[in-house]
């Protein structure tokens, strides 16, 4: 098999988010659709797609052989310490810049952050 990289793996990663993303807003708004509410209906979204990107990114992105317990947990904690990476990001960017440029930029570290952390920690065996 060809090795293609971090480079490649980060493009990966990236289509990955991409897909999930989509994935996520089809279930928030067929559910929103079908009467849940709003709350209930991200939060179901962005649960499914958290569990869409753990599968796409361990087989597709970092092609692992086998999901343990301790790679499920670690993945989704990662996820977490991005996303609260992202939110310290845009509240110190929201002092400083444009908030459509801080939404840009803290998702900028959200997504290198993330990547980095799940290629390094979670799928470092691969």
């Amino acid at each position: 098999m060809v090795k293609i990289g971090a480079f490649g793996e980060f493009i990966r990663y990236n289509l990955v988010g991409i897909v999930n993303t989509i994935v996520g807003f089809l279930i928030i708004f067929l559910l929103m659709f079908i009467g849940f509410t709003p709350v209930l209906s991200n939060l179901m979204g962005y649960a499914i797609g958290s569990v869409v990107s753990f599968y796409l990114n361990s087989r597709f992105t970092f092609k692992s052989t086998q999901t343990t317990k301790a790679q499920v947990v670690k993945f989704f904690t990662i996820l977490l310490m991005s996303y609260f990476l992202n939110l310290l990001t845009l509240q110190w960017l929201l002092e400083l810049i444009n908030p459509y440029l801080a939404q840009f930029f803290s998702a900028v570290v959200y997504t290198i952050s993330s990547f980095l952390l799940v290629k390094f920690i979670v799928f470092k065996d691969n």
